[in-house]
């Protein structure tokens, strides 16, 4: 059973310059407090990071997180990979003034067949697009707040 990837794209503008937008999205282990499936997040190098993550009927999933792209101020681009699966995340910043328009495409794609019937089931109520939606409220909220 062959699956498409499941392909995301996010936007929004947060009211802070870019490379604070930046600086706080390069720390991941910011988004424990924004992402509640997050369990942990270890940070094990300039380029990587091992993520554990809740899963659907109470599985956790452990994978490496690599970046491949790291532009201050404007581009991230990271790769993960795990036994069921792998994603991708490409961040744009653009700084219009004093506020900056995010985009955020996410993709990932699952190898096995218990997965994908899994992913395909919790689809229909809206995960992880909504999930992405409410974290993505959650973190423009604390910028802004805190102005970093």
């Amino acid at each position: 059973m062959t699956t498409l990837p499941v392909q995301l794209h996010k936007n929004l503008t947060i009211n802070v310059p870019a490379k604070k937008v930046f600086d706080f999205w390069a720390d991941f282990r910011n988004f424990q407090e924004f992402i509640p499936v997050i369990d942990s997040i270890e940070i094990l190098d300039d380029k990587q990071s091992r993520w554990v993550i809740h899963a659907p009927l109470g599985h956790k999933v452990t994978f490496q997180s690599l970046i491949t792209t790291f532009e201050p101020g404007s581009r991230l681009i990271w790769e993960s990979s795990h036994a069921d699966g792998h994603a991708t995340g490409d961040l744009k910043l653009t700084e219009q003034g004093e506020t900056t328009r995010v985009d955020l495409d996410y993709e990932y794609c699952l190898r096995s067949n218990w997965m994908q019937n899994i992913a395909r089931l919790v689809s229909h109520s809206g995960f992880p697009s909504l999930a992405f939606d409410h974290g993505l409220a959650r973190i423009k909220e604390k910028i802004e707040k805190d102005k970093l």
